[in-house]
């Protein structure tokens, strides 16, 4: 066939009008409503049943992961360093463990990032950030067992007095918290990662070596001051979560 009697045929073909098939027509029509009736007659989860789901879904995850740690902690505790234990050495201890706590939710908040899964998250039925707070609930819940469990393990197992526990096992983690969260709303997914385990590894560093003849700045007490700064620090968290909600391009900052 000639090339124009090729391109004839083809303006012939395009310049006729298409058929319509009126079953086909009304097949679609019908399929496209009843589409659209299943829409409007579906029901909208809750964000309490959306966390039900992924307690379900990654909380087993999660606490099984701090689980194995708390019991690695407890076995090198209790066979490595449970040989002499000073109070100076307890502290630090306590200190290290309340850092060590939290960095185990670092490799959770950056998992999305990992295996390139924000761009699948951010069209997802619920935002980014329902799923971060989601994730965060369930972290801190797992983090608060851990730190129980440290807490009444060091009361039942050592003479040190629970006010000092507390102090001990606070104040290294609501510092370490509300940076952390600070970076998380405010820094990219890499900028993230590599400063909140650049102040974790600083801070165990600085507990580890802090010198044992400055004792008594290991040996205070939960007095007023220090309930006070713990109160601040608590709010300092919170208002980070609230605008990490609320407010932050957290997002936005995943895609970049």
């Amino acid at each position: 066939m000639r090339e124009q009697d090729v391109e004839m045929k083809l303006r012939q073909a395009l310049q006729s009008p298409a058929g319509m098939d009126g079953e086909h027509y009304e097949s679609t029509l019908m399929l496209a409503r009843e589409e659209a009736c299943k829409r409007q007659r579906r029901v909208r989860i809750s964000f309490t049943a959306f966390l039900s789901g992924q307690i379900r879904f990654i909380g087993w995850k999660i606490w099984g992961m701090q689980g194995i740690f708390l019991l690695a902690v407890s076995f090198i505790v209790s066979h490595v360093f449970g040989v002499v234990i000073t109070p100076c050495y307890l502290t630090k201890q306590l200190l290290c463990l309340s850092v060590l706590v939290f960095m185990t939710a670092l490799p959770l908040l950056y998992r999305s990032v990992r295996w390139q899964m924000q761009e699948v998250e951010a069209a997802s039925r619920f935002s980014s950030v329902k799923l971060l707070t989601a994730r965060l609930i369930v972290i801190g819940i797992g983090d608060i067992c851990m730190l129980g469990c440290i807490f009444a393990a060091t009361i039942l197992k050592t003479s040190l007095g629970a006010d000092r526990a507390m102090l001990y096992l606070c104040v290294p983690f609501l510092l370490v918290c509300g940076s952390c969260l600070f970076m998380l709303g405010h820094f990219t997914p890499k900028a993230f990662l590599r400063g909140s385990v650049g102040l974790c590894s600083f801070l165990l560093l600085l507990f580890a070596l802090f010198p044992d003849h400055w004792g008594i700045w290991l040996q205070q007490s939960f007095s007023a001051g220090w309930i006070g700064i713990c109160i601040l620090l608590l709010g300092f968290c919170a208002q980070q979560f609230r605008y990490i909600v609320h407010a932050s391009p957290y997002t936005e900052r995943q895609m970049a």
